[in-house]
């Protein structure tokens, strides 16, 4: 069974989430893209990691203090 995204273990929003994507991938029913960039939302350094997750052609899996996860998949801008 996966792992609750609980606030009280210590451990960053992030590293919850992909400790859950992990029991799941295990399990074969992870909703995450592989390969994915977990990062805390509410953290100063987001945007820059969610800037080098996009540049490097991977999806990202922000993870909020309450448990929730947003997936973003980047998208090259054609000019």
């Amino acid at each position: 069974m996966a792992t609750e995204l609980t606030a009280d273990d210590g451990r960053t929003p992030a590293a919850r989430a992909m400790d859950e994507a992990i029991e799941l991938a295990i399990e074969g029913r992870s909703p995450y893209p592989e390969s994915a960039a977990f990062i805390d939302a509410e953290e100063p350094g987001a945007v820059d990691a969610i800037k080098k997750a996009a540049d490097e052609g991977r999806a990202v899996v922000l993870a909020y203090a309450d448990g929730s996860t947003r997936v973003l998949r980047a998208e090259p801008v054609s000019r």
